[in-house]
């Protein structure tokens, strides 16, 4: 069989060089092609589940084997490209954006169990192996296995939970990358690597988190122990007289998981005195399962078809607000949550308790506080998010329309962890709010909670969730995370030193402070028709400005972070990229050869993002800064004309 194949391949190659001048400058493309087993994926188009996200990259990869992955990093370095990987698709900002080489990691999804001498049982699944493929080669194995604390929903997958620092809700648990043995992770130069403590324990602290920076994850190796029952107990108490933090520490201590909930009107729509909070509340026992595996499955089938009508309920809260009292009381009456409730399950069916989460699109914030030692600091916080939904109620304004919820985690050692602390037995509550895709308001709600979480607490934003719409969170989270991400970096550079997989503008203004010149960002890609009609408006006054060879430019440059100023050379050729300037004084006419020049330039380049637009400069020493940048292009102009003045200003 190999020597039929490579008969045929000789003969394609013959036919190429045969059908050079047909094929032109492709024609080694094309026949690498054929000669290699990975084929890109003919989407064009990848979207988020939650509908937050979309892009359309320049190649999808659905890789089925270690071998693809090592041909898409080749491809990648040959061409110039950067890569950015998919798992399950649940994260809801721009972390896996990019206009090059998309990997959707789905289809490697096979795992193994195997004891270990140190660590007892443990199981290995590749990037892709969902979280209930992995249960369920526990649950048969022999012995039987399971994790200790694991994410809710069972569908998300092994690389994607793991690299964005997700956790569970058991107490004494820290998040579920601390869980993680070992990784082996593809990096830039094509070779496989791999992480763990054994190894070099500050490089393993980067890769548990690593925000898919350090490479592509091929496989994880977590630790598990025997499958253990959980008697899972639901109440309802009241909220203004249970919610303490005396009652809340009392809780954390008796329990082995700890989830508690806030369904917003769900008394008497818009008086909170007789509230209720929904407490879920873990405890290991011995005793016997109480609900059948079909008992279970019929549980299941009533909670995808709940999820189903009530996703259309929620569709008319988006479109009208004003229900949103009446019909949050309603749901909350008719659901099986608002009474109490004491089964006792195996671990996996007690941890992925809720079927049907994923038919309602949502947007979900969270951020981790710091419990101080009394819990009072998290009771207060909690209790402030019921407030403002009130006082916004009665505003008419209803940002959050599906719950408020709050775990209680131990910390994590993992470097770029939301939940990072130098004390391992420091606890972090983690605390978000949700609501329906397209909520009004919902984004100024969820900043004005992160606000508060951030000026008392330096609370940190979970890496999968919403937050970088949040004001002034890239900074912030620049000056939090300094000392960590200066160590991480240091790892980052050693297996990715040209940043082959570090392509994310929000990222790169956390890490360096002002995004890195790169034609592959697409965080602020011109996607509204103001942007558009902006960059048309300028094209046109280029064209003005070589017309009329009295107006004048006035330019200098000041590199911001050095204060060293220097002055470009009149002859100066092409285009010099720049991170931030300002402008003083030096007069240059604008030829119209110059404007010729750069109106074909901007033709040509017309559909790039906004950002690339801001960072380059003509030789006829004029830029073209479009959209949401600081930074505007000033235009000499001749006293009492009107040369575009909406998209210039004086200098």
């Amino acid at each position: 069989m190999a020597a039929l194949i490579k008969k045929l391949e000789d003969k394609i190659e013959k036919s190429f060089e045969k059908h050079k001048d047909t094929f032109g400058k492709h024609t080694e493309e094309i026949f690498a092609a054929t000669k290699s087993h990975l084929t890109p994926s003919h989407e064009k188009r990848w979207e988020n589940w939650a509908g937050t996200i979309a892009v359309e990259p320049e190649l999808i990869f659905r890789p089925r084997s270690l071998q693809d992955l090592k041909d898409i990093v080749k491809k990648a370095k040959k061409n110039g490209k950067k890569i950015r990987c998919v798992a399950q698709g649940h994260t809801f900002n721009s972390l896996s954006v990019t206009n090059d080489y998309l990997v959707i990691v789905q289809k490697l999804d096979k795992v193994n169990i195997e004891k270990s001498e140190k660590f007892g049982w443990v199981i290995t699944a590749e990037a892709g192996a969902t979280i209930k493929q992995m249960d369920d080669a526990l649950r048969s194995h022999n012995p039987p296995l399971a994790f200790n604390s694991m994410t809710v929903l069972d569908s998300v997958r092994a690389s994607g939970v793991v690299s964005t620092g997700s956790h569970g809700a058991k107490v004494d648990s820290s998040g579920i990358s601390d869980n993680v043995i070992a990784l082996k992770i593809l990096t830039a130069d094509g070779e496989l690597h791999e992480f763990s403590d054994e190894k070099d324990p500050i490089e393993m602290s980067a890769a548990r988190v690593s925000l898919g920076l350090l490479g592509i994850i091929y496989n994880l190796t977590f630790r598990v122990e025997p499958i253990f029952s959980l008697r899972m107990i639901d109440s309802q108490p009241q909220l203004n007289t249970w919610l303490t933090g005396p009652k809340l520490k009392k809780l954390v201590e008796t329990s082995d998981s700890v989830e508690i909930f806030y369904w917003p009107f769900n008394e008497n729509e818009l008086d909170d005195s007789t509230d209720k909070l929904w407490i879920k509340q873990w405890v290991r026992t011995e005793e016997p399962v109480t609900k059948s595996e079909l008992k279970l499955e019929k549980q299941q089938i009533v909670e995808n078809l709940g999820t189903k009508f009530g996703d259309h309920l929620y569709d008319f809260i988006v479109k009208h607000p004003e229900a949103t009292p009446h019909i949050s009381h309603l749901l909350w009456k008719a659901a099986p949550i608002s009474r109490p409730s004491d089964v006792v399950l195996q671990a996996p069916d007690a941890i992925h308790y809720q079927a049907g989460i994923e038919n309602i699109q949502i947007k979900d914030l969270e951020f981790s506080i710091k419990v101080d030692q009394d819990f009072k600091n998290i009771a207060l916080e909690f209790r402030h998010i019921v407030t403002r939904i009130y006082e916004l109620a009665r505003e008419g304004k209803f940002p959050c329309n599906l719950t408020a919820e709050m775990r209680i985690v131990k910390s994590s050692s993992s470097l770029l962890s939301p939940g990072y602390d130098k004390d391992p037995n420091a606890l972090y509550a983690h605390m978000e709010v949700l609501s329906v895709k397209d909520t009004i308001g919902y984004d100024e709600f969820s900043s004005e909670l992160s606000k508060r979480w951030m000026e008392k607490y330096r609370a940190r934003p979970h890496w999968g969730k919403l937050y970088e719409y949040v004001p002034g969170i890239k900074p912030y989270l620049r000056e939090q995370l300094a000392e960590r991400v200066q160590i991480f970096e240091k790892v980052r550079a050693k297996y990715d030193p040209e940043k082959r997989f570090f392509d994310n503008k929000t990222l790169e203004e956390i890490f360096y402070g002002t995004p890195t010149a790169t034609n592959s960002s697409v965080n602020e890609g011109i996607t509204n028709e103001i942007d558009k009609r902006k960059i048309l408006a300028y094209i046109e006054t280029i064209k003005l400005l070589g017309r009329d060879s009295t107006i004048r430019r006035p330019f200098i440059v000041k590199y911001q972070r050095t204060g060293k100023s220097e002055k470009l050379p009149l002859c100066q050729c092409a285009v010099q990229f720049w991170t931030s300037f300002t402008y003083c004084s030096k007069t240059r006419y604008i030829l119209e050869t110059h404007a010729y020049i750069r109106v074909r330039w901007c033709k040509e380049n017309k559909n790039k993002i906004v950002y690339d637009w801001a960072k380059v400069i003509s030789s006829d020493e004029t830029s073209g800064e479009i959209g949401k940048q600081s930074r505007q292009p000033r235009v000499w102009r001749h006293i009492g004309e009107i040369l575009l003045g909406a998209y210039f200003q004086n200098p």
